[in-house]
């Protein structure tokens, strides 16, 4: 039984035969169903999230491909001779040609997915078993 539970049962008046069990048997049920709820809830979110995450990447790439980003992005690599001579106009024109809001999405779908990945294996962990002992 659970110690707070019995502790409560001990201080306060008898309780007639038979039904301690009967209430503890439902306040597991209610545990049960709690803890069914928080799963299926983060469950569905992180579905969701990660949904959201393609679409958002998917706005990115095609942000980035029409600001040219990508393309002074390559120059990095490609030709590092002519970006480090005139370095401070090429670090301003890669900032102004930065995918500003597409970065701030992914960036802010990606902390949402794992967030709700981690809330989830939370919840697992507070179980005993061997769900609980897999869980992050």
């Amino acid at each position: 039984m659970n110690q707070k539970l019995e502790t409560i049962f001990i201080c306060s008046a008898p309780a007639p035969s038979g039904m301690e069990g009967r209430i503890m048997v439902r306040v597991e049920k209610a545990a049960h169903r709690r803890f069914l709820e928080k799963i299926a809830a983060g469950s569905i979110t992180s579905i969701a999230c990660a949904v959201a995450l393609v679409f958002v990447s998917r706005e990115l790439a095609a942000e980035a491909a029409a600001s040219g980003f990508g393309q002074y992005f390559s120059l990095v690599f490609s030709n590092s001779g002519a970006m480090l001579s005139d370095w401070q106009d090429f670090a301003w024109t890669m900032v102004e040609s930065a995918p500003v809001t597409g970065f701030a999405l992914f960036l802010g779908a990606s902390g949402l997915f794992i967030g709700t990945i981690r809330w989830t294996g939370r919840t697992f962990s507070g179980r005993s078993g061997t769900i609980g002992k897999l869980a992050i």
